[in-house]
């Protein structure tokens, strides 16, 4: 029987990766990464498993590409199909265990922007299949020992059982790269494992010092938002809602940048962040249509904080005249109490 890959088992969970390895995908800050060049031409998921010629991997040259994906993700930012050309590259090298973390790590950052289809339960049925030995004797034993040690590992990271799984990952992937996923995961351990206490110093340096691997990863500023002093959380909670505002991670962010603010925990959910601000002024002015503002009056009506503060004054320079004077007129003898107040600010223009 032919064995079947460790990409093939896990990301039954998240099938839509096999279209998106290895074609131009946007990044969070606009533009397109290409993720077929000579990295990683090949080496994805598209059928074709070779380093060299079909079914002959040139083993010699995967350290070589292992490093050039580091730098994609280091330089660009991490594009769908990474962790999957990864993995690829891991397992044909005899590393499975790192070839696990890879196809977590790119189920992860698909769960964390908010993928259709890609759900906790989903990537823990999917590893939980790996330990099923009608899949595991497809593999010799020392593969099955990597891949089960991984897949509990990861998966007490995901259950938050903090120390145990600090314990299995420093065991398990103590030579990886400084900034490796696996790495990441460390970090995040050595601060959620004492709530209420805070990290280091020396962990938010270490934390930050990984940065440019995970700029575009929201759960890297969700474990920062709700980690850091107050002082850094708000910038890693507004971080993590602008590249998945309706992530699993936002509502929470949400909550802690309300906080930051000065404002309670029931104010979140009215909460925008500066770039949603502009978004939403911008679509407004371009299609001159100020029904689109709508969403920003739940903001206008919250007690003063910086969000709000902004999004009146971007309001009230569109009230000079037109029909956005007319609609913020029209609202405000609609709204009562604070929001009435600020609408009446803003149609002064």
């Amino acid at each position: 029987m032919t064995r079947t890959s460790l990409i093939v088992l896990l990301v039954v969970a998240a099938p839509v990766f096999f279209s998106c390895a290895g074609k131009k995908a946007a990044t969070p800050h606009g533009g397109a990464v290409d993720t077929s060049g000579p990295a990683v031409s090949g080496l994805v998921v598209q059928g074709d498993n070779s380093l060299g010629r079909p079914g002959e991997p040139d083993i010699s040259q995967i350290p070589a590409a292992l490093e050039e994906l580091a730098e994609m993700e280091r330089t660009g930012g991490y594009i769908p199909g990474l962790g999957l050309a990864e993995s690829n590259l891991r397992e044909k090298a005899g590393d499975y265990a790192g070839a696990v973390m890879a196809v977590f790590k790119e189920l992860s950052w698909a769960y964390s922007l908010g993928a259709g289809g890609v759900t906790r339960t989903a990537i823990d049925e999917g590893l939980t299949g790996l330990l099923d030995p009608a899949i595991s004797e497809q593999f010799s034993s020392v593969a099955r020992e990597e891949m089960n040690a991984a897949v509990h590992a990861i998966q007490a990271f995901c259950q938050g059982h903090w120390e145990e799984a600090e314990e299995k990952l420093r065991d398990i992937y103590r030579n990886a790269d400084a900034d490796a996923f696996s790495r990441w995961m460390l970090l995040v351990c050595e601060m959620e494992k004492v709530p209420g206490e805070g990290p280091s110093r020396e962990n938010r340096s270490a934390y930050g010092s990984i940065r440019a691997r995970y700029d575009s990863f929201p759960e890297y500023w969700y474990r920062g938002a709700r980690n850091f002093p107050a002082a850094m959380a708000g910038d890693y909670a507004e971080r993590c809602i602008n590249l998945a505002p309706a992530g699993p991670y936002a509502a929470e962010c949400r909550i802690i940048l309300a906080q930051t603010m000065g404002l309670n925990s029931a104010d979140a959910v009215a909460l925008r962040t500066r770039l949603e601000i502009e978004a939403l002024i911008s679509g407004a002015i371009n299609q001159g249509n100020p029904e689109l503002l709508s969403d920003l009056l739940p903001l206008a009506a919250l007690p003063d904080n910086p969000s709000t503060l902004y999004a009146s004054g971007a309001m009230r320079a569109l009230a000079a005249g037109g029909p956005f004077k007319d609609w913020f007129s029209r609202e405000a003898e609609k709204a009562t109490g604070r929001l009435a107040e600020r609408l009446l600010y803003i149609s002064r223009g």
